[in-house]
């Protein structure tokens, strides 16, 4: 089924933040209740002067993300150091980050610009590779971000087949031997024979001697977010509720779901009582607007606050008549 361009934006976009949320949901010890329809992301308050306090705080990752939205949105480019100033002005701990994140974690971040350039693959690999570099822990190890926003500029162009996704990502980033493509195989073989979640986790983290342990969380991530994702695709509930209660790295493994779940869905494959719920945190109605205002940027919308601004008068005429100039 097809969706619009800003639904999808919308699913990829706010269905992390669900995802992260639902996760954030399972740590605080509410587990029985996820598998659930209904969720409440926020606790009962009975003085609303402290319902702050139970506002549940996102990674700084996500954060990150947000801020890059803003920078998107105000540049309309890449610029990177508008984009660490906005995340310096929100929290400056953020800024302690760059250099230390692990490749899921950089996917997280750079959602935003996976899906501005998704249209131009080779630019969409440029673009990410310099804003993975900021904040990854090994400048060169992007092979992890690019698996992500390569499944997500697929669906946005309506080009995504499902059974041939991974081998799509293994034949274009050129990652046969390492331990992300071996991992990626793994979990093709065991979507195609239908395994579950549990013997899925415990064969994926199984390595062969050779690869080691090296990248073992991020890839792991990674791995697991594509096989909750393309075991149910449809089902953005089952994607997340499988990410979280894989127990492995949940709130990246589960935004990262949450991403790939919403953009193949649009965010009206996101449970209607899942956003009720989200729309009670500041943070989620902020990046809905900001969402909104990303899409407009990349269809080069004008901004209508400035043109009000320049023009007193506005002129409407019937279309294909010659009107008199004023």
């Amino acid at each position: 089924m097809q969706h619009s361009l800003l639904c999808r934006f919308q699913g990829a976009l706010l269905g992390s933040l669900i995802g992260e949320l639902v996760s954030h949901h399972l740590d605080q010890g509410l587990g029985d209740s996820v598998g659930r329809k209904s969720l409440q992301f926020t606790k009962r308050q009975p003085q609303p002067s402290q319902s702050h306090l139970c506002m549940p705080k996102l990674s700084p990752w996500s954060q990150i993300a947000t801020c890059g939205i803003e920078s998107l949105i105000d540049t309309g480019r890449l610029n990177i150091d508008d984009w660490i100033i906005r995340c310096s002005q929100t929290q400056p701990s953020l800024l302690e980050l760059k250099g230390k994140a692990q490749s899921s974690e950089a996917a997280v971040a750079t959602l935003p610009m996976a899906l501005f350039f998704h249209e131009n693959q080779e630019l969409l690999r440029q673009h990410l590779v310099q804003a993975a570099a900021i904040w990854q822990l090994e400048t060169d190890a992007s092979a992890g971000v690019l698996a992500i926003a390569t499944a997500m500029a697929l669906t946005l162009t309506e080009t995504l087949n499902r059974t041939t996704l991974i081998p799509h990502i293994l034949r274009g980033l050129g990652t046969e031997k390492t331990l992300l493509a071996y991992r990626l195989q793994q979990v093709q073989t065991l979507i195609e024979a239908g395994a579950d979640l549990e013997t899925t986790t415990r064969k994926v983290r199984r390595l062969p001697a050779n690869l080691g342990n090296r990248g073992d969380a991020s890839d792991m991530a990674i791995a697991l977010s594509f096989y909750c994702f393309l075991y149910t695709p449809e089902d953005f509930r089952l994607c997340v509720i499988r990410a979280v209660r894989s127990g492995y790295h949940n709130p990246v493994t589960a935004a990262l779901t949450g991403a790939l779940a919403g953009v193949y869905n649009g965010i009206n494959g996101i449970p209607v009582s899942w956003r009720v719920a989200a729309l009670k945190i500041p943070v989620f109605k902020e990046r809905q607007k900001l969402t909104d205002q990303l899409l407009a940027v990349w269809l080069g919308v004008y901004d209508q606050k400035q043109i009000n601004g320049r023009y007193k008068q506005a002129a409407v005429a019937a279309p294909d008549v010659i009107q008199r100039r004023l």
